[in-house]
């Protein structure tokens, strides 16, 4: 069955990833006008952007980073990459318009000691695509500096970004401060290590473990429709998970 409703997902997965060659050159030379036109490309075929940064961003950075690793390139041009495609994901994005008057908020941060934003700024616009209002935080957000900012305006969703396995205690301590300060918000955590380990997803009390951006996307989309047939101001004990992500043993 088609995901995204435009197209076999096949069909779309095979014009979207044939793109991946082609984003890595643009990126290498730091060509936006190039970047921007293979996005729109890959809107075009019909992905939306949550697989356009599954199948195509994502493995384009994965090859430059194994570049760098394998001294191909330095790691300004690796930073260059990254640059560019933060400041063109937008572009990719449906435009936004005015959210409707209800839209469930859903905050996003990095942990502690966590540097990789773009993730967080892909997520952002993918929530903002599914009916939520994102409020991004950025990268290395302090404990502290969260579950105060969670505490004064406790939203219906919280995402927590974490890229290493050495931060699972971080996150763990996090995730139990923000439901202190914040009782009833849903905590979601995702990151690609998921995907690498999908064990390391047990250990943590989170709601819903997200190893990409697609399962993700599928789980605000459930959200949001569950919330619409719900008052605004609760979240729904229950959510059908899709499949892919790793829901928090016994719901909450």
């Amino acid at each position: 069955m088609p995901r995204d409703g435009t197209g076999s997902v096949d069909s779309i997965g095979s014009r979207v990833s044939g793109m991946s060659g082609p984003l890595v050159l643009a990126l290498l030379a730091g060509c936006e006008k190039n970047t921007r036109r293979i996005l729109q490309e890959a809107r075009a075929a019909g992905a939306d952007l949550a697989r356009i940064s599954t199948e195509l961003i994502e493995p384009a950075l994965s090859q430059i980073g194994e570049m760098w690793a394998r001294q191909e390139i330095s790691v300004a041009e690796e930073h260059l990459a990254t640059s560019l495609v933060t400041r063109v994901i937008t572009n990719a994005a449906e435009p936004s318009g005015a959210r409707p008057s209800g839209a469930p908020r859903i905050v996003l941060a990095c942990l502690s000691g966590e540097f990789h934003a773009l993730g967080l700024r892909i997520i952002s616009e993918v929530a903002r695509e599914a009916g939520w209002e994102p409020e991004e935080l950025g990268p290395n957000v302090p404990r502290a500096a969260l579950t105060a900012f969670l505490g004064q305006r406790p939203p219906q969703a919280v995402g927590l970004s974490i890229s290493l396995p050495g931060h699972i205690p971080e996150c763990s301590e996090t995730i139990r401060l923000c439901r202190k300060a914040a009782p009833g918000t849903k905590i979601l955590v995702g990151g690609r290590i998921f995907r690498i380990d999908p064990d390391l997803g047990a250990l943590l009390d989170a709601d819903f473990v997200a190893p990409d951006v697609v399962s993700l996307r599928d789980w605000l989309r459930t959200s949001r429709r569950a919330l619409g047939r719900r008052p605004a101001s609760r979240m729904p004990a229950r959510l059908p998970h899709p499949e892919g992500g790793r829901p928090r043993p016994g719901g909450r």
